[in-house]
């Protein structure tokens, strides 16, 4: 076996990793709060991106074909203070979100909730479509991406923008954690996570609580996106694939543990690279298969996934 293209796929898998742990992290959030799968995630995303897109170019032709656009002079916004504001502009999305579509509906089945997620996800994706067109743009990424941008590690190449989204992974990681651990909003969010009647019995106020973790999930989101869309093109449906491994992601390392959506995402990453290049009758072709392979694999082992709670129910 080559070790020096082992590891050159090893890194290059770690880029798809981050994305996938990123997008799994803002699904874990929602899920922890309100036990609900948000279809939507990955299109919510994608506005954001188009967002951070305008606020780099200014207001550009619409594209229905394949073209691939450009940036030309517009917003004078750096490509960091773009994204900033996509997440924030995320965030109010999904504030807004849980407040108008969520809220109201508190005391319907999950299947209605999650019915409303996927209307959410196809009226965001057609929205875009009208306003953007469905032609791919090109993004410019946040890191050094020309020749010669990247650390040489035993004969492999780390690039740049590998360890960039790992870190800014990684640091926001720190940051939800000590928001958790030692904000009052992080406490009362951990109530509401555990039992929303009990919270509210102790002065929480549920629903005010459960929108700022829908803002947080699509801070996540919007971030992911922004930070993916240099790799694969900005179009209407550019995270509805990523989304699957996300899913996958999370339900691998637990729908209601960020470790696990960390841990998750690493393993679906790579394992989408290294079991087609190894493995010659799956193929590239079917990249996806190993993904669901080892999350089916793993749920039968622990069905609440690597680092998720294990459900007690009583008689």
């Amino acid at each position: 076996m080559d070790y020096v293209l082992l590891l050159q796929r090893i890194f290059d898998a770690l880029f798809n990793s981050a994305i996938y742990s990123s997008l799994a992290l803002a699904l874990v959030i929602i899920f922890r709060a309100t036990g609900l799968l948000n279809f939507a995630q990955g299109e919510m995303a994608t506005f954001t991106a188009y967002i951070a897109f305008v606020l780099l170019s200014g207001p550009q032709p619409r594209l229905t074909g394949g073209g691939l656009a450009g940036l030309v002079p517009g917003v004078p916004f750096s490509i960091p203070l773009a994204i900033i504001g996509a997440v924030v502009c995320g965030m109010a999305a999904g504030a807004a979100t849980e407040r108008a579509l969520i809220r109201p509906l508190g005391g319907a089945s999950d299947l209605a909730l999650v019915n409303i997620t996927i209307g959410l996800l196809l009226a965001t994706n057609s929205l875009m479509a009208q306003w953007w067109g469905t032609g791919p743009r090109f993004f410019p990424s946040i890191f050094p991406t020309g020749a010669g941008q990247h650390f040489v590690i035993l004969g492999a190449r780390l690039r740049y923008s590998t360890v960039g989204v790992w870190a800014i992974l990684l640091s926001v990681l720190v940051l939800l954690v000590l928001l958790l651990r030692h904000t009052r909003a992080g406490l009362a969010f951990r109530a509401v996570s555990i039992s929303p009647s009990n919270a509210e019995l102790v002065g929480v106020r549920v629903g005010p609580t459960l929108m700022y973790g829908w803002a947080l999930a699509s801070g996540f989101g919007a971030l992911a996106a922004c930070l993916s869309a240099n790799s694969v093109l900005l179009e209407p449906s550019m995270m509805l694939r990523v989304l699957v491994y996300a899913f996958a992601a999370a339900t691998l390392g637990g729908l209601d543990s960020p470790k696990g959506a960390l841990v998750g995402g690493l393993i679906i990453g790579l394992s989408q690279t290294l079991i087609p290049a190894y493995v010659p009758f799956i193929g590239f072709e079917l990249s996806v298969l190993p993904a669901l392979l080892a999350m089916v694999v793993i749920l039968l082992i622990r069905p609440a996934g690597l680092y998720g709670t294990k459900r007690i129910e009583r008689v």
